[in-house]
């Protein structure tokens, strides 16, 4: 191959000098450690007010538990990194700011505590050859989310300027601008949880963000206190349906965070099987009912087949109905076989008598 010159009006050929290409091996990625979320948030939290806390103090109140936090024993929200090797990572950063709970978008509440500044969290880990092991656990015991003022859409407008502002944009992030938040859709957010390492060569890499559970207001925490049902006895075979008739109003409880179990009592015998008693086994059946309608005082569910569990002619199930993590009281429900014939339909009506008005 040669070159072309212009000299002197004339074409000459060159002969081109060889090139030399020098062949590099391509460099494979780092193997990134991974995150995992050890223990979840509490489902609900009181979100503190900005009035609550002392910004140049120490002091943390208003801390946010973990998933199985007790009186007698609390917990705190933790994370697990692993995966580490001093041989490619030099340094970890861990990120963790607030969502909104339904479109992961930069949320206004933000962050208080230890290693908290501008409204998020954020701690550095170096890794050289005093580092032992190959993870690293962070408990978040020192942290508080902090809700704003939400009296005017202004108010709410100027929060999310603060927050697009000051903290940092995280991988996969939703832009805040394709959510319109109001005062009564900011009651539920995420924790935003990120990954940052820096490899021996200097080049640093995003991990994919990872979200936890739902962290409700607290003002959303609510139970379902049941008084008794109608009917209490319905055939083994399932299909009727059953009014449950409630003590305190169902007002803001979601239907599809309602679960209906039916257990067994102890010592029934099961199909297939000799009885509990006569065999030692103390073996529950558990059954699930499908919700068919909620109003104020009044939960209305369909009883599944239970043909399956008993030969028995009757059979007595422990009815527990379960919403946002809350168990409520249990109530007895008797089903049938054909010998015992039928008691009748579920009447949905709540038949409780309104104290007649003395003239």
């Amino acid at each position: 191959m040669a070159t072309t010159t212009q000299l002197i009006g004339r074409d000459v050929l060159l002969p081109e000098q060889p090139r030399i290409l020098v062949l590099h091996e391509p460099q494979p990625l780092p193997q990134p450690p991974s995150l995992t979320i050890e223990e979840q948030p509490a489902r609900f939290y009181r979100f503190r007010y900005e009035s609550e806390i002392e910004k140049d103090s120490g002091r943390v109140g208003g801390l946010l538990l973990g998933r199985s936090s007790t009186d007698g024993n609390k917990s705190f929200v933790r994370v697990r990194v692993s995966g580490i090797d001093p041989a490619v990572h030099s340094q970890l950063q861990l990120t963790v700011c607030t969502v909104s709970a339904e479109e992961k978008a930069p949320h206004p509440y933000y962050l208080h505590g230890d290693h908290c500044s501008n409204g998020y969290f954020q701690l550095k880990k170096t890794v050289d050859s005093a580092f032992k092991g190959s993870e690293w656990e962070i408990t978040f015991n020192r942290l508080a989310v902090i809700c704003v003022t939400r009296k005017s859409q202004m108010d709410i407008e100027r929060a999310m300027e603060l927050r697009r502002a000051n903290v940092p944009s995280l991988p996969d992030a939703v832009e805040s601008s394709k959510v319109e938040y109001t005062s009564r859709s900011m009651g539920s957010i995420r924790l935003a949880i990120s990954l940052q390492f820096t490899d021996t060569r200097g080049m640093h890499w995003w991990q994919s963000t990872v979200y936890s559970d739902p962290i409700n207001d607290d003002k959303q925490k609510k139970s379902i206190a049941v008084e008794r049902l109608n009917p209490a006895e319905v055939p083994l075979t399932g299909g009727s349906l059953v009014a449950i008739l409630t003590k305190t109003p169902t007002t803001g409880i979601n239907k599809t965070d309602i679960k209906v179990d039916l257990q067994t009592l102890h010592g029934q015998s099961s199909a297939g099987s000799a009885s509990a008693e006569s065999t030692g086994s103390l073996r529950n059946f558990v059954r699930s009912c499908s919700i068919v309608e909620l109003k104020k005082h009044l939960l209305v569910v369909r009883t599944p087949d239970m043909t399956s569990i008993t030969r028995n002619d009757r059979l007595k199930c422990r009815l527990t109905v379960r919403s946002n993590g809350f168990e409520s009281e249990d109530l007895e429900i008797v089903f049938f076989g054909k010998e015992c014939g039928n008691v009748g339909s579920a009447d949905t009506r709540d038949s409780r008598k309104r104290p007649r008005q003395q003239t």
